[in-house]
């Protein structure tokens, strides 16, 4: 549905849209082919349903576009549950796990963070658009590479909607990171304010507000409700 969704929003406004990047689609189909259900939650419910959250809730506060606007707030509005029910699954999960299991979680959550940081925006993803405009993907990369030091990114890291704050602190509430890796991650965040946030991510409140809209649609779970929505949170 999301899909099909964005698809369309992007038909409509640009033409046909563009494959799935490499290293994105990469992460997907490990997911898809793995047999280890740890590996599938922490990957879909929280490391690319993190990203999700954070792509979308990033859209939603910066578009001026009303349409794009009001599909991010519906489409979060699902994504919610899904990411929560990851947090559930750790919660009641890992700290029960053998350590070196855990570890295990603990150092494949990194790897791939690491991975989608440095690799899941940059310029080789987008060498398509790049060929058009005559620029060589690599030459882009390289003149990034001396732009965005770490100093740098962690500046755009302090934005609460930022995709890779989110991700992080999804990781950090389902307690996936611990003393071990929490330093990788502190080149990038203040690990200690994200210790002290609650468990409310950055688009929980826009999909509340998606929530209550569906409740308007559908007569708020009234006889003539097409969808019986009760007035829970989209956290719940």
């Amino acid at each position: 549905r999301h899909v099909t969704a964005f698809a369309k929003y992007v038909q409509a406004r640009w033409g046909a849209p563009k494959p799935c990047g490499v290293v994105l689609e990469k992460l997907l189909s490990e997911i898809v082919a793995t047999p280890l259900v740890w590996k599938k939650l922490v990957g879909m419910q929280m490391i690319v349903e993190g990203l999700a959250m954070g792509t979308f809730a990033t859209f939603y506060a910066k578009t001026n576009d009303p349409l794009m606007r009001r599909l991010m707030q519906l489409v979060m509005t699902d994504e919610a549950f899904h990411h929560k029910f990851g947090k559930i699954w750790a919660d009641r999960t890992v700290p029960n796990l053998p350590e070196a299991e855990r570890d295990l979680i603990e150092d494949w959550a990194l790897e791939v963070f690491m991975t989608l940081m440095r690799n899941s925006t940059g310029p080789e993803q987008k060498k398509e658009i790049y060929e058009k405009i005559g620029l060589d993907w690599r030459w882009v990369q390289g003149a990034l590479a001396e732009a965005l030091t770490d100093k740098n990114m962690r500046k755009e890291l302090q934005e609460s909607t930022n995709v890779f704050r989110v991700l992080i602190k999804t990781l950090v509430k389902a307690g996936i990171v611990t003393s071990r890796t929490a330093p990788m991650y502190a080149a990038y965040v203040d690990m200690a304010e994200l210790y002290g946030e609650g468990d409310r991510m950055v688009g929980d409140d826009i999909a509340e507000e998606g929530i209550k809209t569906l409740q308007q649609l559908n007569g708020a779970g009234g006889n003539n409700a097409v969808f019986a929505l009760s007035g829970a949170t989209a956290a719940e």
